[in-house]
């Protein structure tokens, strides 16, 4: 029987091949979001959780869930999308769960595939705006763009994106910059060789380490049990509301 980990893994590269020939073909993840919904009629995932979307870096983080304990989290990645894509299915794989913070990475896809700085933190902003309206106690962290030895020449791109999400994450107490790239440098020369697959573009053991070296103590600080704005107090304040509207 094939795990959910394989399950995706074999719909990622299938949907990675049909996206390198369109960027435009919105309908290419439409069986992946399918999937998602399939999951949600098996097993809805919890209210209140941290949920982690964008492209492939998320889709084959398959530790996540050891990594950020004793955090909830949900993994809605779909390798090969980009910012754009990720707002096209916004309701059916993000607002629906009700989450308690949101952890994006896009840009990756969006910087090969020609687009640059302004366009792509257009979609940014859309997607914000869109869950200021829907969920107003959700929390948006953005996951820096990654250097890679297959993209180095679309770094300075990547930066520019970096430094723009900073400031929006800067300006704003429900949201949060996570610096994944930094660690992910070297000394000399550009980035550390040893943190990726033979494709010089996906992450290995040793790269999602570093990540979540970045990410979790950032995470656990904001949300766990120990924060001041854990997930219990907004399962507590539904609950509530959902006793008062019964009496």
């Amino acid at each position: 029987m094939q795990t959910t980990a394989q399950n995706l893994t074999g719909l990622l590269l299938v949907f990675l091949s049909i996206a390198a020939t369109s960027q435009e073909k919105e309908s290419t993840w439409e069986p992946y979001i399918r999937y998602f919904e399939q999951l949600d009629v098996e097993e809805m995932p919890p209210k209140n959780a941290v949920l982690f979307v964008g492209s492939s870096s998320i889709v084959f983080w398959r530790s996540l869930q050891e990594d950020m304990s004793p955090l909830a989290v949900i993994n809605r990645g779909f390798g090969g999308s980009q910012m754009h894509e990720l707002n096209q299915f916004r309701d059916r794989i993000v607002t629906k769960y009700k989450p308690r913070a949101i952890v994006i990475y896009e840009g990756d896809n969006d910087v090969f595939f020609g687009k640059g700085p302004e366009q792509i933190l257009e979609s940014y902003d859309d997607f914000i705006g869109h869950i200021d309206k829907e969920l107003p106690d959700a929390d948006i962290c953005f996951i820096a763009v990654k250097p890679s030895i297959s993209r180095e020449e679309l770094w300075p791109t990547m930066e520019e994106v970096n430094r723009e999400l900073m400031k929006r994450a800067d300006d704003r107490e429900d949201m949060c910059y996570l610096d994944i790239a930094s660690p992910m440098m070297k000394g000399e020369g550009f980035v550390r060789e040893d943190l990726f697959v033979e494709d010089g573009l996906h992450l290995n053991t040793k790269g999602y380490e570093v990540w979540t070296e970045t990410v979790r103590p950032i995470l656990i600080d904001r949300y766990g049990p120990e924060s001041e704005r854990p997930a219990a107090q907004h399962q507590a304040k539904e609950k509530a509301q959902e006793a008062e509207a019964n009496e």
